[in-house]
This record gives structure tokens, C-alpha cells and sequence, in this order.
């Protein structure tokens, strides 16, 4: 898989997480937008996307299990 799976961004990762699809994206850190889709497996503290290994924060691991329980 490409970088089109993982979005990294540093100074506006807010208002390119309001732009994205509801439903579809997890800001899953405060660096770290991925998408549902592409989830292949995660732990408490890491989140794999194809090759890469994202860190999870704390407290989006919930979040993360609900939206991905929803899809």
C-alpha cells in the first residue's frame, strides 16, 4: 500500500479531519488520521495499516473500536 493510506500532517490536522468522509477517517492521534478501511489490526498502543505501525493514543483506542465496529 502507498502513503494514500496514511495521512500524516502536522499544523492543520484539524481542519483536514473535518474535511474527510465522517464514518470513513480516525483522527487515531495527534499526527495520525487513518482510514477504517485499511485497519488491519491494532493493539492498546499501535494501530497497523499495511506495512506501517501508527501509534494509537490513549484515549482514541474506544473511538477506534466503535467506528470500527460500525463499518
Amino acid at each position: 500500500r502507498g502513503l494514500g493510506d496514511v495521512y500524516k500532517r502536522q499544523s492543520t490536522m484539524k481542519a483536514f479531519e473535518h474535511e474527510l468522509p465522517e464514518g470513513k477517517f480516525l483522527r487515531i492521534h495527534k499526527s495520525y488520521i487513518v482510514n477504517l478501511d485499511k485497519v488491519d489490526r491494532f493493539n492498546s498502543k499501535n494501530v497497523e495499516v499495511g506495512a506501517y505501525e501508527i501509534p494509537l493514543s490513549r484515549n482514541k483506542k474506544t473511538q477506534l473500536v466503535d467506528a470500527l465496529n460500525n463499518i
